[in-house]
């Protein structure tokens, strides 16, 4: 087997060949100015498409020129995908690195947005929310708020008044009474405060407290009418309680009627119910029947001698309920009272009691 072999001239001259060729790809590349200009991507990539070099001259001419000139353009995950896509090598990539280093794309920040802040409720605010639910007949609401003034310790004599009122309502009538009693504690001339725990009292029986609380209420109002027909029909129904303890020795006064009267002067019967022959039930209004209003109506009416309705007027009770406990009243019919065997006008009282729903 011949082997080529070169003599040391020839030799001389293929080294020299390839240094020209280099010096004319580097000049043919990256012209030279006096002030070299930085490389951009599309340099670099034709550079590296050349065909006047080998691949690793061209990487290694290139890393040299990225070293002295720099680079226009930011390296990217992409762009340097691209370079080792066209060629380049680990030392011309390090190169480029060392100019730009990649910069890693940052996770957009999450931006939270914080929800508005909820002011917290003052006493006033649980106050009016109160007030609106009593209004609606919505008592159990009102009674949880009324209690939230009570608990911030912001509670007047009337917030004692408003919650009574409402356990009322819900026939808590002990409950009802304890917060009549704080509001007379706080505020001792609160008139409606007395009127209400009268209501209360004369509700669960205690006629003798319900009948001191109503003449505070004159103390204070000597013109509360309410006060006055509340009282003096109390009065007259003890009165009737006692007369009727009495030894009686004739059939008329089973009705508890005294023995002598004028003709003047109608006779009290007091409670009217049990003598009714014909007691008309009332209407519920309807409006009352919305808003959940409910309770006792009392009717004081007068009768003639033949036990008919005269006159029919509500003294206490709710207000929407009122109108219809009076109609009613004038539509019944009851016992004409008698006299030693003579029948005569009498007064009394009808009560009427609403439940809602």
């Amino acid at each position: 087997m011949k082997f080529a072999s070169f003599s040391p001239n020839k030799t001389l001259r293929f080294y020299l060949f390839t240094f020209v060729l280099l010096l004319a790809f580097s000049l043919s590349v990256f012209p030279q100015t006096e002030q070299p200009a930085q490389l951009s991507l599309a340099d670099i990539l034709i550079a590296l498409r050349s065909k006047k070099a080998t691949l690793p001259e061209k990487n290694k001419i290139l890393a040299e020129a990225v070293k002295v000139r720099g680079i226009t353009f930011t390296l990217t995950e992409e762009i340097e995908k691209e370079l080792m896509s066209g060629g380049a090598d680990s030392e011309l990539v390090s190169a480029i690195r060392l100019k730009n280093p990649v910069i890693k794309p940052q996770p957009t920040p999450v931006v939270k947005i914080q929800p508005t802040p909820v002011p917290t409720p003052t006493a006033i605010d649980f106050q009016r929310r109160a007030n609106a639910s009593v209004a609606n007949g919505e008592f159990d609401s009102a009674i949880a708020d009324y209690s939230k003034v009570i608990e911030m310790k912001s509670a007047d004599a009337t917030t004692y008044l408003n919650r009574g009122f409402s356990h009322f309502n819900k026939k808590n009538i002990e409950l009802a009474i304890a917060d009549y009693d704080k509001a007379i504690e706080i505020n001792p001339k609160e008139l409606m405060a007395y009127l209400k725990r009268a209501q209360a009292n004369e509700e669960t029986g205690k006629i003798e407290t319900a009948i001191a609380d109503y003449q505070k209420v004159l103390e204070l109002d000597n013109e509360n009418e309410s006060a006055r027909n509340n009282l003096k029909r109390l009065q007259d129904q003890i009165a009737a309680a006692k007369a009727a303890e009495q030894p009686q020795t004739t059939t008329e006064n089973k009705q508890n009627i005294p023995t002598t009267v004028t003709s003047s002067e109608p006779v009290n019967l007091g409670n009217l119910n049990s003598l009714a022959v014909n007691l008309v039930v009332p209407t519920y209004p309807t409006f009352a029947q919305k808003s959940n209003t409910s309770g006792k109506v009392t009717v004081q009416v007068t009768l003639d001698e033949e036990g008919k309705v005269t006159s029919a007027k509500a003294v206490d009770g709710p207000p929407l309920l009122r109108g219809a406990s009076e109609d009613a009243a004038r539509k019944s019919k009851f016992k004409p009272a008698m006299v030693n065997g003579q029948a005569v006008k009498s007064t009394g009282f009808i009560v009427y009691n609403f439940k809602g729903m």
